[in-house]
Parts: C-alpha cells; structure tokens; sequence
C-alpha cells in the first residue's frame, strides 16, 4: 500500500486531486461503497415499513463510512484502513441531516412570509455547512457544532480556501442532482437505483475526504491535533504544558469526564484553541466508555475507586431484574468489602448473592465474602442462619482454602449460645 507524506505546509486541496482518487481506489474502501449500494437491491421488497428501516441503515451507514474517512484523514492518516471507528457516533448521519432540516425549516417558517431573511439565512447555513460537518467530526456534539462562533471560526481561519471548499462542495451536490437528473429514463428499475446509490455514496465519501484533508491542511489553525503534531508534542516532554500533562494523564486512565472538565473550566476563562484536540479525545472516549457492557462500567468505576457509584449502578440494575457480573472476582469483592465496612449490610448480602456459582473456582473469595454474609446475620440476632453458612462453609472448602478463620469464629458463637 503506498504510503502518502505530506510536507510541513501541505499543498492546497484542488492540487491533491491525484491522491484523492488514489485514496478512493483503495479495495477496502472501493468495496464498502459497492457493497453499500448493492444493499439498495433490499428496497425491492413490497413492504413500506421494510423500506423505511433499510433506507434509515443504508443512510446511517453511508454517512459514518463518510465521517471516518474525514475524521482519519484530518488526523494525518493518509492510508484507508477498514476497522470500527468508536470515535464516530453511529447515529452520525441523523445529526449530520438535522442541517437539512434547519434549512427546511427556515423555507417553510421564515423564507414564504420574509424573502430577504430566509435567503440570507439560507444563503449563510449553505455556506456554513462544510464547516459544520469539521466541527461535528470533530466534537459528535450537535450544539457545538451549531455555535456560530465555532462556524465562523474555521471559516474565517480557513480563509480563501474555504470559499473554493464550499464550491466544490456545491458542484458535488449539483452533480450528483445533474446525474440523476440525465440519467432518469436510462437507469430504470433496481439496477438503475444500485447504480444511482453508488455515485451517490462515491461523491458523499469524495466529498468528506477533500473536506478532511482541508481540515488536515489547516489543523495549526484550527487547534486540530494530528498525528504530527502528537509526535512533536512528545519531543520535548521537558516543556510541555502541566495542565496539557493532567489531561493526558486523566485520559490514560480512563477519565474522560475528569479531563472534559477541567477542559471546560480552562475554556471557559480563557479560549484556548490548543485543547480542543484533547477535548475532541476526552468526549470520543467518554462515547466508549458509554457504550461500553454494564459490568465493564462497574469495573471501570471501581479500579477507579469510585465505589459509591458502583454500588448505585449495581443497585440500579438489580432493580431492574438484570445481575451484574464483572470478569473479576475480585471487582465484586472489593465491592462486597467497602460496603461491609461502610455498614451497608443490605447491599453486601445483594452482592454476595450466587457469588459462589458465579465464580465457583474462587475459593478464598467465596470464603472472604461469605464469612462477611455470617457476621452480618449473627449482628442482626439470626444466629441460626449464621451457624448455617459457617457451617456450609467448613464443609464445602475445608480441604480448598485456609478456613481457620471461619473455625474459630464458629467456636465462639457456639460458646456464647451455650452460656
């Protein structure tokens, strides 16, 4: 696979036309956009609701096949590789769309009874749209993206070059109108519909790639980390800002909405366009995190101590009929044993629930566990059921693990119910 090094100051987009075409040529990426308009062969089918369903995922799929190639591009990765992209919401092409939208709207509310608002304001949302899909990329957020001063901001610094994005953009969308327009009594039936959606999703991902790599071009600007700027940044750790040191560090550890915070604090006082990168980073991995299975949360939530929330979200899902259960033995123990000292004895005994069938190999930790279960019950005077599950434990575990333990504190209530 040919590899593509741009210089420091990359050349302007309508002189990179060869690697665009280089870049779309690439089989995985060729495939992906045949294999997607081939799927249009689906809306053959006599059913309404199955047509609406398959147009929504065709769409949804077309549109994140787009916003990963602009996303890795304005990164500085210039070779197309095919792999999930969990920095890009799946449901991207809906809020890529709601532009459209507003659009309408401004037609049908503002434009019919005030001609001259509505088509400066149409005039102003067209020309912002390029400018809107970088930030949308960039942040996944629908209200940053929409922030005027977000828009004008890349616009601005962009400059010139802007102005012949937008026309590019324009006469892609003139083009793809123009070709179906032309080809309407030629390309009839499924086929034609296959072959129209094809020129469709190539012109879609052709026009998010220019739009990536304008955004690459102009990255310095736009306080858009990429890959060169990581590595420069990693030169000189030496003088390297501290609170650029926290961010990344809270990031490592998995603490995006630590680092989101103090991002916004920071922005909030003053503009600083050099975290928008590791504002970019933090909310992407908070995405993940957001997706992630319950018991990867609960894991996550207590290697970071934050055993309050663990127990909250155990609880929550409880409730709701659902267990939980993480990979680890040890994440519920150390569970199981903040409660017990923090005197949540009901939420232990939740916890402790089938702990032994669910991980019927950890004895020491059956044993740990269960011993806190016995204490509790012969606290609260259920000195029988506690006798029963010290009991239990002896025999099952006498000859797996160290037992001494629960031994002797048998001995003892045994001793204090004789006297």
């Amino acid at each position: 696979m040919q590899q593509y090094d741009f210089p420091d100051d990359p050349p302007p987009f309508w002189q990179q036309f060869g690697f665009f075409f280089s870049y779309l040529k690439q089989e995985k990426l060729y495939y992906q956009i045949t294999l997607l308009a081939g799927a249009n062969i689906l809306l053959a089918i006599p059913s309404i609701v199955i047509h609406i369903i398959i147009s929504a995922l065709l769409f949804l799929a077309s549109y994140k096949l787009a916003f990963e190639v602009l996303h890795t591009v304005s990164s500085g990765q210039f070779v197309y590789s095919d792999r999930n992209s969990y920095e890009i919401d799946d449901k991207i092409g809906f809020k890529a769309i709601s532009m459209a939208i507003v659009q309408l709207l401004i037609f049908l509310f503002i434009y019919r009874y005030d001609p001259a608002t509505g088509l400066a304001l149409l005039i102003l949302t067209t020309a912002a749209t390029p400018a809107f899909f970088m930030m949308l990329c960039k942040s996944q957020d629908l209200l940053a993206s929409y922030n005027p001063f977000n828009l004008g901001t890349i616009m601005t610094r962009i400059g010139f070059e802007y102005v012949l994005l937008l026309a590019f953009f324009l006469g892609c969308a003139a083009l793809n109108m123009a070709f179906r327009y032309y080809t309407a009594d030629i390309l009839t039936g499924i086929v034609g519909e296959i072959i129209a959606a094809w020129f469709l999703y190539f012109l879609l991902v052709f026009t998010f790639l220019v739009i990536g790599y304008v955004m690459y071009r102009h990255a310095d600007d736009l306080g858009h980390d990429t890959v060169d700027t990581e590595f420069v940044e990693t030169v000189k750790p030496e003088q390297e800002d501290p609170i650029k040191v926290r961010i990344k560090a809270l990031i490592a550890e998995n603490k995006p909405n630590e680092a989101i915070a103090i991002i916004k604090e920071i922005k909030a006082d003053d503009e600083r366009r050099d975290l928008d990168g590791y504002l970019s980073q933090a909310e992407s991995m908070q995405l993940r995190l957001n997706r992630a299975r319950p018991a990867d949360k609960l894991q996550q939530l207590v290697e970071d101590k934050q055993y309050r929330k663990a127990l909250q979200m155990y609880d929550e899902y409880l409730a709701d009929g659902h267990a939980i259960k993480p990979k680890k033995a040890e994440i519920l123990t150390q569970l199981i044993h903040y409660a017990f000292e923090n005197n949540k004895f009901q939420m232990v005994l939740k916890l402790c629930r089938d702990f032994d069938k669910k991980y019927p190999l950890e004895y020491e930790q059956i044993v740990s566990n269960y011993f806190l279960v016995a204490k509790i019950y012969y606290q609260n005077k259920k000195v029988d059921q506690a006798i029963k599950v010290l009991n239990s434990l002896i025999e099952r575990f006498q000859n797996k693990t160290n037992i001494n333990a629960i031994k002797s504190y048998l001995k003892g209530i045994q001793k204090l119910n004789q006297g």
